[in-house]
């Protein structure tokens, strides 16, 4: 397991590092965007930060898809479950590690603009732990999808799919700019019901994300046989 472990950070330090500065990306936007809508410019950098942080997260997989591995791997001690788990505690490492950079930025930001003698009232937090929820689900999906099919034949249907998104978001995004501050009232109310509402989702993300990697389990060594090397 520890060897594992070795490989994993060796293989993917940069991926899981580079989440720190996908988290810099909505206060980047805000700094650089001064003088637009403040809460547009907060949504459009919380999803660039989310979008880019999601490729990172899948980008650990890369190179899992083959053959010679999965046979390999799966006569080691731990063997392929073993290997399974490790992938899915280092990507929700990195989910977490995404959501704690962005309340640090947080504070530091707060923290300037008061030296600056200007108010600032903090509402990234509130929708980026939704984001941080949306993740995990997201990847619950992702993961056994890339095990089963491949890298080569996931990435072209799920292309098609994230495009159809995009167009819909995009649209969305245009037709209903006026209520784009009902998300960060969304995300204030999931914070101040902290005993509620948030363990209910964690604990529906944690339970998604378990079952994510029972059925990966189930269908690795059948998508290895499909594989092309």
């Amino acid at each position: 397991m520890k060897g594992l472990v070795y490989k994993e950070w060796k293989q993917n330090h940069r991926f899981i590092l580079s989440i720190i500065l996908c988290a810099i990306a909505p206060f980047a936007m805000v700094l650089l965007l001064q003088g637009e809508s403040s809460a547009m410019v907060c949504i459009i950098g919380l999803i660039i930060g989310f979008l880019a942080a999601g490729s990172l997260q899948m980008m650990v997989l890369n190179g899992d898809d083959r053959k010679l591995w999965s046979y390999w791997v799966s006569s080691t001690a731990d063997g392929y479950r073993g290997f399974l788990r490790n992938k899915y505690i280092m990507i929700y490492g990195m989910i977490t590690l995404f959501f704690i950079s962005l309340k640090i930025a947080d504070i530091g930001y707060c923290a300037l603009l008061y030296d600056a003698e200007q108010t600032y009232v903090s509402k990234f937090i509130g929708i980026a732990l939704p984001l941080c929820f949306v993740q995990i689900f997201l990847r619950a999906i992702d993961i056994p999808f890339y095990y089963f099919f491949g890298r080569k034949i996931g990435s072209v249907i799920k292309c098609i799919i994230m495009s159809i998104d995009a167009f819909f978001l995009t649209f969305y995004l245009i037709m209903y700019s006026d209520s784009m501050g009902k998300l960060f009232d969304l995300g204030q109310s999931l914070i101040a019901a902290k005993n509620i509402t948030l363990t209910v989702m964690f604990l529906a993300a944690l339970a998604f994300y378990y079952l994510s990697y029972r059925l990966t389990c189930l269908v690795y060594l059948k998508g290895a046989e499909h594989y092309d090397h």
